[in-house]
């Protein structure tokens, strides 16, 4: 390193490159001024020669830049070493020798002198966290703390601590005190490289008996309020793995307590695996199910290898309207397929000509049927199917209940030919606006469409004929879900076909395709039910297990979830399908086993819409329980529910000395013993930076008088050449 007062060159040209350039300036002025200069006298030739020469020198002077460099003083930096207590719930295990491991941390740091016997920290160097689920400064004395965490967050521990450093403000580590259990399911090595951007290594010290954890924990993943006689029903679970990488893990699904279906997972390197099964009732009731994994050997917690989920089957009727203003095979087709379905109940109104309308209906009836003129009309329909031009059968009036029936009292709408009307009076309603049509169209369900039952199974042998059309969308509503798209000879021009989109408590599917209906006549079908048949079955099951209302009854009443963590509350919704502003609550009963656990009304929450109850319940206890609601026409509904407790803290003990390695040496640091703690925080508070302090460059020659200079000979030089006859 060059002395501070040190003149330096910082050539705009390479070196050599400058000096070849001098030489050869310097020989070239020699050699004009030998030549030139020979009528002078030679003292006058001299003269020009030396003013020239010193000019040149001074321009290549100024073409290697000197300078001087400057050490500037380094930044001032407030350097500190934090250290972290573990205080979750798994920190009180006694296996730290004869004490508890938090108890074994306090103790270290008391014997290492890092803290005073009083435990109140006063070395300005030293800041001390204690950490759980999140970290938090330690303001009092580090004896007074308690492990009662309830779960371990490593990656947002680590990084609320990081964020605590302010400008200014440097750490020379970070050393924490734990078992190594981490509950977040985050890389190690993620955390540890969010450390390393910061230059905070990580050093851990492990408290506790040492193992490998194998660990297999078993929850549901989606809760289905209800379904239908033979529909087909998706019980999900979510593996939660730890210490099972690259292993092939058995589920099995046990209906009423009989194993009914078996999978072998292979995990590979995840922690966490979905495991979904697919069941179907042949007759109504409540139904338990159960997803379980066998006990893995050397398991360290075998009770949470299961869980539980209640299945409700119904059977009633659904009331399905079909309006067709402009009949064609499409409606027709679906027409004949309800009719012979004994889930609906059907009715339809069909207009072929001027003032003419044909109606059809599957339950006889004395009453006229025309088309619903008021809310309580429409909400007699559980699902309203719309053809085109349906304007001949609804006024303007009409299609606004239409909307309200499907955004406020939680309708479903089927757009099964594109649009509907001849004009745009539909709004919002209308998920999609169709425009032209291509011919000759092959139909594909998305990722999305293939998690309904509609569209599993429907081409298995690739039988299904090409459909006739599919429109263009000219206008797509926010919020809207493509379940399935059409192509033609082209894949790459692969639109929407079939759009589904939730609006307000309802929901809307609206069909850009022509001729659906060929999938009831194609050849490759040997079954009595046929491809279009069970498409428009299904289809029509899978929106409404997604909404409030059960059919044929004027209540409704369902859970939020039927797997309830103890802790958590449980919460209950009801709804009636005709609103009554009279009625203000509903008394619901639980029920543990066959004693009566609690009592709480479902009451309508302030600015909700009429005719929808809510209520909640905190169990006290783990176990299977039932709740019953009554309602003011008689009837009651039950709904049954499980309270499991999952306090992984206190089930998976074993010290995790594996990923506290990972996450110490990614960030740069190390696990160390704990006699070596002492000797390390010393090391940390009195080493010393070893960034070198910057430099600056200084430039010496960009001084005015320096330019006056070399302007002063060559002007010298110019001004004496034309006073002496030269050119």
């Amino acid at each position: 390193m060059n002395p501070p007062d040190q003149l330096i060159l910082n050539p705009i040209l390479p070196e050599p490159v400058v000096l070849i350039i001098g030489v050869v300036a310097l020989a070239l002025t020699v050699l004009a001024y030998w030549r030139v200069g020979r009528g002078l006298a030679p003292w006058r030739n001299l003269v020009l020669m030396l003013f020239r020469i010193a000019g040149v020198a001074l321009v290549i002077l100024l073409l290697l830049q000197p300078s001087r460099e400057e050490k500037l003083p380094p930044p001032v930096r407030d350097r500190f070493t934090m250290v972290a207590i573990d205080t979750s719930a798994s920190m009180k295990q006694r296996d730290a020798g004869e004490t508890t491991r938090l108890d074994a941390a306090k103790e270290l740091l008391l014997s290492g002198d890092v803290v005073p016997r009083n435990g109140v920290v006063a070395d300005p160097h030293l800041r001390v966290f204690a950490f759980s689920d999140d970290a938090r400064p330690v303001t009092g004395s580090v004896l007074d703390l308690a492990a009662d965490g309830k779960t371990t967050r490593f990656h947002k521990s680590v990084t609320t601590m990081m964020g605590t450093l302010g400008n200014g403000e440097a750490a020379n580590a970070l050393v924490l005190l734990t078992d190594g259990h981490d509950f977040e399911l985050v890389n190690p090595a993620k955390t540890g490289a969010a450390a390393r951007s910061q230059h905070v290594p990580i050093y851990g010290v492990a408290f506790g008996k040492q193992g490998n954890v194998r660990d297999v924990a078993v929850r549901i993943a989606g809760y289905q309020p209800y379904c239908y006689v033979k529909q087909k029903a998706r019980i999900s679970a979510m593996l939660r793995l730890v210490g099972c990488e690259y292993e092939t893990i058995t589920v099995q699904l046990l209906r009423q307590g009989q194993i009914v279906q078996t999978k072998r997972v292979n995990v590979e390197d995840r922690q966490e695996v979905p495991a979904d099964f697919e069941v179907t009732e042949p007759a109504t009731g409540q139904y338990e199910y159960e997803v379980r994994v066998p006990p893995l050997e050397g398991e360290a917690d075998t009770a949470n290898n299961s869980t539980i989920n209640y299945l409700n089957v119904i059977d009633q009727q659904i009331r399905v309207l079909v309006l067709e203003g402009d009949p064609y095979w499409d409606t027709t087709f679906l027409q004949r397929s309800l009719m012979r379905n004994d889930k609906f109940d059907v009715a339809v109104l069909s207009s072929y000509g001027e003032g003419k309308i044909h109606t059809a209906r599957k339950t006889p009836s004395d009453e006229p049927l025309t088309a619903p003129r008021t809310l309580e009309e429409l909400g007699a329909y559980d699902v309203i199917f719309l053809g085109r031009n349906v304007d001949r059968l609804l006024g303007d009036a009409q299609v606004a209940l239409l909307d309200q029936f499907v955004q406020d009292r939680g309708g479903t709408v089927v757009f099964c030919r594109g649009r509907a009307f001849s004009s745009d009076i539909a709004g919002d309603l209308e998920p999609v606006v169709w425009g032209a049509a291509h011919e000759r169209v092959k139909l594909e369900p998305t990722a999305e469409g293939r998690n309904t039952a509609a569209f599993r199974g429907g081409d298995e042998d690739g039988a299904l004929p090409e459909l006739l059309n599919r429109h263009i969308p000219t206008d797509v509503k926010p919020l809207t879900t493509t379940l399935a798209v059409a192509s033609g000879a082209d894949e790459s021009d692969a639109g929407p076909a079939i759009v589904q989109r939730r609006y307000g408590r309802g929901q809307v599917v609206s069909i850009g395709i022509e001729g659906l209906w060929r999938w009831e006549l194609n050849a490759a079908n040997t079954d009595v039910n046929t491809a279009f048949d069970r498409f428009w079955d299904q289809m029509i099951l899978w929106l409404l297990a997604g909404r409030d209302f059960v059919p044929a009854k004027e209540f409704s009443f369902r859970l939020g979830s039927a797997n309830i963590s103890l802790g958590d509350k449980v919460y209950f919704h009801a709804a009636k399908r005709q609103p009554d502003p009279a009625i203000k609550h509903l008394p619901l009963t639980i029920y543990y086993g066959e004693a009566e656990a609690g009592r709480v009304d479902l009451a309508r929450a302030p600015g909700d819409a009429p005719g929808r109850f809510t209520a909640e319940f905190a169990p006290e206890r783990t176990g299977r329980y039932r709740a019953v609601a009554t309602f003011p026409d008689g009837t009651t509904q039950e709904s049954r529910f499980i309270v499991f407790s999952e306090n992984l803290e206190e089930t998976e003990v074993a010290t995790d000395v594996v990923a506290l390695r990972r996450l110490c040496e990614s960030s740069g640091g190390r696990v160390i013993e704990p006699s070596e703690l002492a000797r390390l925080l010393k090391e940390l508070n009195t080493e010393r930076s070893d960034v070198p302090p910057p430099t600056r460059i200084r430039p010496v020659w960009n001084q005015v008088w320096v330019f006056y200079l070399a302007g002063l000979l060559f002007g010298l030089d110019w001004f004496l050449r034309r006073r002496w006859g030269l050119t």
